[in-house]
């Protein structure tokens, strides 16, 4: 048997495009071909991750592309990215992008379906203990966060439409669709996937320990490559996102904070993800190690795009970009950015070919070797900013403010412990500080719009300064034409 963990990262540099063979009925797949192991179980889930990292998904659209100009926070350049930064949909769908995204993210949540369908029924012997739970514990995650992705694009707030219907919760592979739900629904049946994934991950999931001291064995999981996975802290960081849309700040505040118990309870030589620590890793710029869950990318994926759009095509920052970082000593806006002149912003290094992940595999010699960029789905600096928005709307305003001081901190950044300080501190200048550290923290990862589409701001500022009316027509994005 191939050693495992090295599969991962080999499927940084192809693809397996050709895994499924739809056969004659176009709903079955051949699974005594696939299915016929331990390691073509994980083989399986290996390649929903070598789908999500495609352009028209997170390798692009819904990270450094398309969310990134709808959240205004880079200058448009052409006609398509000009229809995103105005929310032109009907421009957007001309081009397929909407088509795209509902395709492929249905048919990774597809690829998900049909590989719980085989391993519960499974006669097949899993010999490395835990790995069966593991990976049908990924599978559900998986589904779950991806629908709620779905959701988030192409349904309205909660708050303002819980009865919305548009999509379907999709559990069966195959062509049959099922029935579009409510908002509410949707929900239910997301956080349903997500907690029992988190209940096969919890007793079996390598993360929870750390990195073992001894050699992997062969098939065995690397607690190592966790983070390039949905491992059972990624379930309850996406928890804590959802528990948040929601408005649920008890539940959120309670999975944020479980979600930390990696850093409390494993020690920090086998922590798998931390805060940055300022020159430890001074060419990952992109902060990898803060990354709870992060999709693989080889050298010309997100790498490649970043190189087009900041070194080759030059595309600027949103104006303002000093303001939103008034402090020179913050390490995100040093890393993240090069000037241009006249007060203008690239941000060329953060996914950049100088930016690499270092030490996260070894070579057969026990060398360090480096990987490109990944794209970050869900990271520290976000559930330290739920837990502090979770207990400042609970009225917990100091204990909420020390989850802030410490991300700041680790960032060289002391924002809101100047606010503290000067006697400032209330609930409302600790909202404001949160906003200001969704505007700072998440740059190329497509989560502004989220942000703001979450809060119902009715107004927002645009790449060039300007005040953009908000409502749901901007936030929700139509379904395509023959989506069903």
């Amino acid at each position: 048997m191939k050693k495992i963990p090295y599969i991962l990262l080999l499927l940084v540099f192809y693809s397996c495009s050709d895994w499924f063979d739809i056969q004659s009925d176009n709903t079955s797949v051949t699974d005594k071909k696939f299915f016929k192991d331990e390691n073509s179980f994980y083989n399986a889930l290996t390649d929903v991750y070598t789908q999500l990292r495609q352009p028209s998904l997170y390798g692009d659209n819904l990270s450094i592309g398309m969310l990134e100009f709808m959240g205004q926070n880079f200058t448009p350049y052409d006609e398509r990215t000009t229809a995103f930064c105005k929310y032109d949909y009907t421009q957007i769908e001309q081009a397929g992008i909407l088509s795209d995204i509902w395709r492929e993210m249905f048919r990774a949540i597809g690829s998900c379906n049909k590989l719980i369908e085989e391993i519960e029924k499974t006669n097949v012997i899993f010999y490395n203990s835990g790995q069966k739970q593991i990976i049908t514990g990924e599978a559900y995650a998986l589904r779950g966060a991806l629908h709620f992705e779905l959701l988030r694009l192409f349904h309205p707030n909660i708050t303002n439409d819980p009865s919305y219907r548009a999509l379907p919760y999709m559990t069966t592979f195959g062509t049959q669709v099922s029935p579009s739900l409510s908002t509410t629904e949707l929900l239910s049946k997301i956080i349903q996937d997500l907690k029992f994934a988190a209940e096969l991950l919890k007793p079996y999931d390598p993360i929870l320990t750390g990195i073992s001291s001894s050699s992997i064995k062969p098939g065995e999981i690397d607690s190592k490559l966790r983070t390039f996975e949905m491992n059972y802290y990624a379930v309850t960081a996406i928890l804590a996102r959802i528990s948040l849309y929601t408005g649920n700040y008890a539940d959120a505040f309670s999975y944020a904070d479980e979600t930390f118990n990696h850093i409390r309870n494993v020690e920090s030589r086998n922590q798998v993800f931390y805060y940055f620590t300022p020159g430890k890793y001074g060419s990952d710029f992109s902060f990898s190690r803060e990354h709870i869950f992060g999709i693989a990318s080889p050298p010309e994926g997100l790498t490649q795009l970043s190189e087009e759009m900041f070194n080759e095509k030059k595309i600027k920052t949103r104006t303002g970009l000093k303001d939103i970082f008034p402090e020179a000593s913050d390490i995100r806006y040093r890393a993240w950015f090069n000037s241009s002149g006249n007060n203008e912003y690239i941000m060329s290094n953060k996914f950049g070919k100088e930016s690499l992940l270092i030490d996260y595999n070894k070579t057969t010699s026990g060398e360090s070797t480096s990987l490109p960029v990944r794209i970050p789905f869900i990271k520290l600096g976000e559930v330290a900013l739920i837990a502090a928005e979770s207990l400042n709307e609970q009225n917990q305003i100091d204990d909420a403010a020390q989850w802030i001081i410490d991300m700041e901190t680790s960032k060289g950044a002391s924002y809101l412990t100047k606010i503290k300080e000067n006697g400032e501190l209330n609930q409302n200048t600790l909202r404001k500080v949160i906003r200001e550290e969704y505007e700072r923290e998440f740059w190329g990862e497509g989560q502004l719009f989220f942000f703001h589409k979450r809060m119902n701001d009715t107004e927002i500022t645009s790449y060039d300064g300007t005040k953009i009316e908000m409502s749901n027509k901007q936030y929700t994005l139509p379904v395509p034409p023959n989506a069903f």
